[in-house]
């Protein structure tokens, strides 16, 4: 039942029954008055045990004698940590020192320290900008900031079910780093020859890349689609989030064909290599290799990833510095690795690391299906247009 409607700060709450709203500063204290940053060059003198919080997470561990007791005793119920210039809430506890780019706000009796996580998480920030690029959330300001706050009970109700689902997003997210490490030690394993597949037998030989690939010099192909090679795929262009700045003469611009591998012809000794499944034109800036018959250019994308080759790239690239450096065809083509006996060997560590890389998709799909719920549960538990039964 909607009691009533209040304004605040320019904005407007529907008050549900029993629920209040206080300015932030009524239900929290600021502890900001011992914060304040350690140079690098000190925080190797005074490495110890307890955290030293930035704005968005720890940036250290630091030892207590240097500050006799002005580190901040913040106990088991803890307290919040809110960045002051890019918003971002999260809790913190025990013993702690903290930089001056956030503020410690410590609950007072009647405010959950849970439930005061997840209204923070949800505040748009935005809405206080002083006018700057990023809202500056001052100590006045964020004073000023209303909390829509429900009798005690139903706060820690509400930080329960949120938490919960916090939990669960916390452990696919390990699982997800979990299998990103697996595929990186997969990688080094079956790409250099240190660990063969089930079946596969003989010899691993020296080969050159120009043995294993053609390079495709096709141009004039501007009634195909403009496509962009990232470090991480190739995809089409209106797609991307950054600024077009191709030429609006694109009769220079490469074909790069379904199975081809484009890159970056100045930063190939970083990575910047893609297998495309796309047919497209692409910027002159890239080379494009296509796969000749003993080749499987899936295991070959994920083989350029790997450190021993980005290295000979490095090694193989013709410039002065890093930032001149060139990888063309002809010094890609020279770049001498060792290789598999066989195209099906090839293949077969191929889907071994596409199978990695789908079990991680799955995952971070799972887990961004749990943050949007999250986030929907948060709108109308928050705010008490879902009201949780409380038992006596």
């Amino acid at each position: 039942m909607i009691e009533t409607q209040v304004k605040k700060s320019g904005l407007e709450f529907e008050v549900p029954e029993g629920w209040k709203v206080f300015e932030l500063g009524k239900i929290v204290d600021f502890l900001d008055g011992k914060r304040k940053p350690i140079k690098d060059s000190e925080r190797a003198k005074i490495k110890g045990i307890y955290p030293y919080y930035g704005a968005s997470g720890i940036i250290d561990y630091v030892n207590d004698f240097i500050f006799d007791e002005e580190l901040i005793l913040l106990g088991e119920d803890g307290a919040n940590i809110l960045n002051r210039s890019t918003p971002l809430a999260f809790k913190v506890s025990g013993k702690i020192w903290v930089n001056n780019h956030a503020h410690v706000l410590k609950p007072k009796k009647g405010s959950n320290i849970d439930f005061l996580t997840e209204f923070l998480e949800s505040i748009k920030y935005d809405k206080y900008n002083t006018g700057t690029a990023q809202p500056k959330l001052n100590k006045e300001v964020c004073s000023k900031i209303p909390v829509l706050l429900p009798p005690l009970p139903e706060q820690r109700a509400i930080a329960q079910v949120l938490g919960t689902i916090d939990q669960a997003i916390q452990t696919t997210e390990r699982l997800i780093t979990q299998k990103e490490l697996r595929k990186k030690w997969l990688m080094q394993q079956l790409l250099t020859g240190k660990i063969r597949l089930k079946g596969f037998i003989g010899e691993w030989r020296e080969m050159y890349l120009g043995d294993m690939f053609t390079e495709r010099k096709e141009t004039r192909c501007s009634e195909l689609p403009l496509l962009s090679i990232g470090q991480n795929g190739v995809y089409p262009q209106d797609e991307s989030i950054k600024k077009d700045t191709s030429n609006a003469d694109k009769s220079k611009y490469k074909r790069i064909c379904s199975g081809d591998i484009g890159y970056n012809t100045m930063r190939m000794w970083q990575g910047r290599s893609a297998l495309s499944e796309l047919e497209g034109i692409v910027s002159p800036a890239y080379t494009v290799v296509t796969p000749n018959k003993n080749a499987d250019s899936i295991f070959f994308a994920y083989l350029f990833k790997i450190p021993r080759m980005t290295n000979l790239f490095w090694r193989n690239s013709q410039g002065l510095v890093d930032d001149t450096l060139n990888c063309k065809f002809k010094d890609f083509r020279i770049v001498k690795i060792l290789l598999p006996p066989t195209k099906e060997e090839q293949t077969a560590i191929a889907k071994v690391l596409q199978t990695a890389d789908q079990e991680i998709k799955l995952l971070k799909t799972k887990a961004e299906k749990m943050r949007e719920q999250k986030k929907g549960m948060m709108q109308v538990l928050l705010t008490g247009k879902v009201r949780i039964n409380i038992k006596n």
